[in-house]
């Protein structure tokens, strides 16, 4: 039977760990951020006084020395720990929660479309894919009724329809060089490869 989404009690796990993709040669990955959120993060960061790391993530075309993409079309929110977890704008060190339980976010009101779109994936024309490491998913089901996922699918809606017009061209992914200490010796050093 399909659940109505809500966050698991006490869990922020969505906003610790980091997850390594495509691969574990990339390393983690962070936030997903579009290009005009960017700056909006930068700011709030810089209004809330935290230190943040934004790398690029996916670029396009090739430039004139051919050694990455002419135009980043996304970026990404890095964590704070040197394994890549802990969303920066997480906040661990005070008592205050969220209405879950979970650690309060800083920037909750205006956080990345990434962030708002969690734990949703993919759509279908009933159906809504979860993000198989979400508590909710592990728990009670990888699907939900798209109707009862309204404001999370208009945000994956806003990233899909950034990412659409550029199907047709050359794709680069950026190498985090970001994981657990053990691995780090195993993984791309940081940087722009061609993706295949």
């Amino acid at each position: 039977m399909l659940k109505e989404f809500h966050c698991i009690q006490d869990c922020s796990d969505c906003c610790i760990n980091r997850q390594y993709y495509p691969s574990i040669d990339y390393g983690k990955i962070g936030v997903l951020l579009l290009p005009q959120e960017k700056k909006r993060l930068e700011n709030l960061a810089k209004a809330y006084k935290i230190n943040i790391t934004i790398l690029p993530r996916l670029g396009i075309g090739t430039n004139k020395k051919s050694n990455g993409p002419r135009q980043v079309i996304a970026y990404q929110l890095m964590g704070t720990n040197t394994d890549g977890n802990y969303c920066p704008f997480l906040d661990i060190k005070s008592n205050n929660r969220s209405p879950h339980g979970g650690f309060n976010c800083a920037i909750y009101v205006e956080r990345p479309l990434s962030c708002q779109a969690y734990p949703a994936l993919i759509e279908n024309n009933t159906e809504v894919e979860l993000d198989c490491n979400c508590k909710f998913s592990c728990q009670y089901s990888n699907h939900v009724k798209k109707n009862l996922l309204e404001s999370e699918l208009i945000a994956l809606s806003t990233i899909r329809n950034n990412f659409d017009r550029f199907t047709q061209q050359t794709i680069w992914r950026y190498a985090t060089h970001i994981g657990e200490e053990s691995i780090t010796k195993f993984l791309l050093p940081r940087g722009w490869y061609l993706h295949e």
